[in-house]
Parts: structure tokens; C-alpha cells; sequence
């Protein structure tokens, strides 16, 4: 709903709800008694004050207008014996939704003052005079509060639709993030072992084989790592993660070594480790050309919890260097993710290898 159809609603809600009000005119008349003629008026000075907020077009008054024509209305019904000030009240209360200060005071000033003259001049009392002019700043009040509360509600409605927005979008960055983790380091293992079998034909039929089994056991991994991620379902255990990592290291020809624990790892930051780790260990076999891969866990001097990760190539030349330090969307991915956990993600490209150094915060 836009604020103009918002403000139309709350407009007609409010007029016929203050119609109500307008029963007041005739209570006089219980103790002074009435004609037709004036049943006829007081009638047809309601009908015009429920009409006229709603008139189309060209023939839509302002609100400052408006409020002028229900003093009007209720100076034309002063003969006629009512409580006529009910529409002073109401042109107060009318004048409270004009937005501008200035234009505000402007439309009501001649107004009240209108008002305080006719009532002196026809002898309404002072009491009752008082009585009018103090309901009648009450509802401008009033009117001007619930105006700035409505246009603060549709305010508060857009910025939660922004929310809303913004937060589909990150959930779709995320698990843009997870797919590519899962997928890229999975469909690199099944490329590795579909060498692996090629290299075993037409020599070892039985190694290539045992490949192609392993293949079919990856690719189901693969798929069910796919499922889980659109599920939102961590797949596996750090320690797990860590197992099948350094299997993988180890079948493409990399020794490996692991230093400390993964216990030493926060566990509200598993995930996010398991998906730095998984993206890492596929960097090593994508692009790194590396003989060893060290993993450490360990904790630092302020006890922050840190992940090392270290490969060594045998040769080294500029061009290897720059080839195997390369950030795509999953480096990107781990600095989102560590992001959230108040960590840091160091890539130092040293002459024989890359040092991946994940530093995690102490907040909770």
C-alpha cells in the first residue's frame, strides 16, 4: 500500500469516527427543543463534512480549504440552536494534518479566532467557549500525532521491506558461497581420480578400477553434500573434514602433516572452518603444484584460535608463485564467512608455496 493510499484510509477513518462527534450538535435541542427546518440544516452541514475530504479531482479542496468550510458549516448553523462549535472543533482538527508549521498556524489562527468572536458575540458563556477552544487544540494535537505516527509506521514498513530484501540477498550470496565450497572441491577430487584411472589404462585394469569406484562414491558425496547445502545442513564433523582432506593430499601424491587438535577450534566456529578448510585444501590440488601440506591448529599469545595452512612446492619460480596465489570467488567466500566471526584471513605467496594463515576473534 503507498503512503498516499495509507494517508486516504486513514483519512476516511478518522472522518467517520469524528461523525460521532457531531451528535453533539443537536443536544441542545433536547432541552430547547427544534424545528424541521433545522433538523434539514444540521443534516445537510454533516453530509457536506463527511463528503468533502473525498472529492475527486479537480474538485478536491486542501486541507487548509477544507477546514475553513467546516467553520463555515458551523457559522451557517449558529441560528439554529445546536452546539455549532463541534465544527470549529473539527476545522482545529483538520488543520493538525497540514504537514508545514507555518501553514498550520496560518489556517488555524483565523479559525480559533473566528470562533472566539462569533462566541462572544452570540453570548455562548465563556465556560463553554473555554471548554471548545481547549477540545479543540486536544484534537489538533491529537490529528498531528497520529499523522507523524502513521507516516512513521509506513516509514518503518519500507525499511522493513528493504531488510527483507537485503537479507535474501545475502542468504543467496551464502549460499552461492556453500554451493561453490561444496561443488568445486568435490568435482576436483572426481577430476583427480579420473587421471588417476586414465593413467592405470590399459597397464592396471584393476587400479583403474578401484578408481573408478572411488569416483562413483565422490560423486554420490558430491550430490549429497549438494542436497544438504540447499537444505542449509552441515555435512560433516572438522575433524572429518580434516580426514577426508588430507586422504585427498595424499591420493594426488602430497604428503601431509597435521600439527595440534581440531578441539582447539571454537566449536560455533565449525562450519566456517570446515568450508575454509575444504577451499583451501582444494587450492592445493587446483593450483598449488605443492609436495607436503602442513595443518596446524593451535592457539595464539591473546588465545585466539588459529589454522595454519602451509604447502611447499620443490620448485620455484616467479610464475608458479603467481599462478598458485590467486583469489577467486572462494577466497572471497572464506572472507565473508570469517567476517561474521570476528576473524581474519592472511595469504602470504612465499618463493616455494603459500602460507594461509585463518586468525578467529574472541567474541562469542
Amino acid at each position: 500500500m503507498s503512503e498516499t493510499q495509507g494517508l486516504t484510509r486513514a483519512a476516511l477513518v478518522r472522518r467517520f469516527s469524528f461523525a460521532f462527534y457531531l451528535l453533539l450538535y443537536p443536544l441542545p435541542w433536547l432541552a430547547r427543543g427544534t424545528t424541521p427546518l433545522a433538523v434539514i440544516a444540521f443534516l445537510c452541514g454533516a453530509g457536506i463534512f463527511l463528503v468533502l475530504p473525498f472529492l475527486p479531482g479537480r474538485f478536491a479542496l486542501t486541507v487548509g480549504l477544507r477546514a475553513g468550510v467546516y467553520a463555515l458549516i458551523g457559522t451557517a448553523l449558529i441560528p439554529f440552536g445546536g452546539y455549532w462549535g463541534i465544527f470549529f472543533i473539527s476545522a482545529a482538527a483538520t488543520c493538525g494534518a497540514i504537514r508545514s508549521r507555518v501553514s498550520r498556524f496560518c489556517a488555524l489562527a483565523p479559525i480559533l479566532a473566528a470562533y472566539g468572536f462569533l462566541s462572544w458575540r452570540f453570548d455562548e458563556g465563556l465556560i463553554g467557549s473555554l471548554i471548545t477552544l481547549i477540545v479543540a487544540l486536544g484534537v489538533l494535537t491529537t490529528t498531528r500525532l497520529s499523522m507523524d505516527l502513521h507516516r512513521q509506521n509506513e516509514a518503518l514498513a519500507a525499511a522493513q521491506e528493504e531488510i527483507r530484501a537485503l537479507t535474501l540477498m545475502t542468504e543467496r550470496e551464502r549460499f552461492a558461497r556453500d554451493l561453490h565450497d561444496t561443488l568445486g572441491h568435490s568435482l576436483t577430487l572426481i577430476a583427480l581420480k579420473a587421471d588417476l584411472a586414465l593413467r592405470h589404462l590399459p597397464d592396471n585394469p584393476q587400479g583403474a578400477a578401484c578408481e573408478l569406484q572411488e569416483i562413483g562414491e565422490k560423486t554420490r558425496q558430491a550430490l549429497a553434500e549438494t542436497r544438504l547445502a540447499v537444505s542449509a545442513i552441515r555435512l560433516t564433523s572438522l575433524k572429518q573434514e580434516l580426514a577426508d582432506g588430507c586422504l585427498a593430499l595424499q591420493d594426488a601424491g602430497i604428503s601431509v602433516a597435521v600439527n595440534g587438535d581440531t578441539t582447539l577450534m571454537p566449536p560455533r566456529s565449525e562450519a566456517v572452518l570446515i568450508m575454509v578448510l575444504r577451499e583451501a585444501l582444494t587450492n592445493i590440488l587446483r593450483h598449488a603444484g605443492a609436495e607436503t601440506c602442513s595443518i596446524t591448529f593451535r592457539r595464539n599469545a591473546r588465545d585466539q584460535a588459529e589454522l595454519e595452512i602451509r604447502d611447499t612446492r620443490s620448485r620455484e619460480t616467479e610464475e608458479e608463485i603467481t599462478l598458485s596465489f590467486r583469489e577467486g570467488n572462494g577466497i572471497t567466500g572464506m572472507r565473508a564467512r570469517l567476517v561474521e566471526l570476528d576473524g581474519s584471513l592472511v595469504i602470504t605467496p612465499r618463493r616455494d608455496g603459500t602460507t594461509l594463515l585463518v586468525t578467529l576473534g574472541n567474541a562469542p
